[in-house]
């Protein structure tokens, strides 16, 4: 049986060097048993080696050493001709919280691979790195989708109100729902003011997750102004943008919305008819009584307690 003994970097750097490929893929497991910080030499030597495999193991088990050490080889994997070796180099590089990595990502993102610039700009995003912005901006222009939407992460998370420009042209114009609906997300920190024709805009988007995102992050951001775009909304085709333009009127407590949702509550889906009610509570005005009351002998016990602690809100 292999490895009976505690593991030793000699005897792991000996069984690297094998002919078996089972064997060097079994040497790079036990690496990761190991707390040497000697021992990222060796996965860097098996991110170079011929089997697939050992390659892959290695990228994966970088991820259990916090060093940079090991940044500009997993960079350099991205680009692989086996794709369980790029996807292992992707996440242990996302996996990476050291701002000492930042600058080897940031060198790698010239890169004109798609899979690997998507890679370091998913990498780069929790860095917060200022650096970022300009490559990130750049990378909108992408044809690739997923480098969009990766793109679309790291602006979010810089929260500058430089790339709101940006982020607006991303929402009304950018053809794939995915990135849109990421760029909807990332207004969460702007100013509703300055965001809210777009967010009216995608309330009405042709994808119905862009729709749920936008109803959601006006209730974030309390945009008053953007009210009967969330009243539309309760006619939804789908009940979860419902769901989430309910919740962002309870939050923005306009008694006007009442009557929207009082006609909204007949939907048979519980779950919407529960945010209703909590709405109404949050809005806590006397007019939502009559429809309250109903609410008291709903078919769900939730809805039926949430509609007594509406009325007690209401006092």
């Amino acid at each position: 049986m292999l490895f009976d003994i505690s593991p030793d970097l000699e005897d792991i750097r000996t069984r690297l060097e094998s002919d078996d490929a089972a064997v060097r893929r079994m040497a790079v497991l036990r690496i990761g048993e190991t707390a040497d910080p000697d021992a990222v030499g060796l996965l860097v030597q098996a991110l170079g080696d011929a089997n697939a495999d050992v390659r892959a193991e290695a990228a994966r088990v970088l991820d259990e050493f916090d060093t940079v050490d090991g940044v500009e080889a997993l960079i350099a994997s991205l680009s692989d001709a086996n794709e369980a070796v790029r996807i292992s180099a992707a996440e242990t590089l996302s996996e990476i919280k050291s701002v000492d990595a930042a600058p080897f990502l940031l060198s790698g993102l010239a890169t004109h691979d798609p899979f690997a610039k998507a890679a370091l700009l998913r990498a780069i995003k929790p860095l917060r790195v200022r650096e970022a912005l300009e490559p990130a901006m750049n990378a909108l222009g992408s044809d690739n989708v997923q480098v969009r939407r990766e793109a679309v992460g790291v602006l979010a998370y810089l929260k500058s109100e430089t790339v709101l420009p940006a982020l607006l042209g991303v929402v009304r114009n950018d053809p794939d729902a995915q990135v849109r609906r990421a760029a909807v997300g990332a207004l969460v920190f702007a100013d509703g003011g300055h965001v809210h024709e777009t967010l009216v805009h995608a309330v009405a988007d042709a994808d119905w997750l862009v729709r749920e995102e936008a109803a959601q992050v006006i209730g974030r951001l309390h945009i008053v102004a953007a009210m009967d775009a969330l009243i539309d909304a309760l006619d939804d085709d789908y009940w979860q943008v419902r769901q989430k333009a309910a919740c962002s009127l309870g939050q923005l407590g306009n008694p006007a919305a009442v009557d929207a949702l009082g006609a909204a509550f007949a939907h048979p889906i519980s779950n919407l008819r529960k945010e209703i009610v909590g709405a109404m509570g949050e809005i806590a005005d006397v007019s939502a009584r009559p429809y309250l009351e109903v609410a008291l002998n709903d078919e769900d016990p939730d809805v039926r307690k949430l509609a007594a602690w509406a009325l007690s809100k209401i006092g």
